[in-house]
């Protein structure tokens, strides 16, 4: 070990005065620790908190299946009648059915075709499932679905 090596050690024997041990805090690390742990564990939490059937209560998707279409989860659109909806988008929406063959007719995403989405349990309209020109996906309306209690 050369010179200067050595000289950012302290010698075996030094003692540790002034030093106290004692248990670590966030505060030591700036808080940073701590708080990144307690985001982790919230973004892990959320991500697997299910979205379920406002009728019947029966799970829909999950957070974790959660996509962005068009740089958006969220979008809002107005159907040929007037009637304003707000929808998420997801990947997989395993507890809904889709019914009915795929329409471009008056489709909000370019290069999709839609068709009805429905509660595989009661039956209630959810939304569309859109399939084309990228992997399909299902805009949910968003005040049709809601989070799944925690026990």
């Amino acid at each position: 070990m050369s010179r200067v090596e050595q000289d950012h050690y302290p010698e075996p024997s030094a003692p540790l005065d002034g030093w106290r041990l004692r248990k670590s805090t966030p505060e030591d690390f700036g808080g940073g620790l701590a708080g990144d742990l307690d985001a982790e564990l919230e973004t892990r939490r959320r991500m697997k908190r299910r979205l379920l059937c406002r009728v019947c209560k029966q799970p829909i998707t999950a957070d974790e299946h959660r996509i962005s279409i068009d740089g958006r989860h969220v979008h809002r659109r107005v159907n040929p009648l007037g009637i304003e909806y707000e929808l998420g988008c997801f990947a997989e929406a395993p507890g809904a059915t889709r019914l009915g063959e795929p329409t471009a007719e008056h489709s909000w995403f370019a290069g999709y075709a839609w068709s009805f989405a429905h509660c595989g349990h009661c039956g209630a309209h959810l939304g569309w499932v859109f399939e084309g020109s990228g992997p399909p996906f299902h805009g949910l309306i968003t005040n049709r679905l809601e989070e799944e209690r925690e026990a």
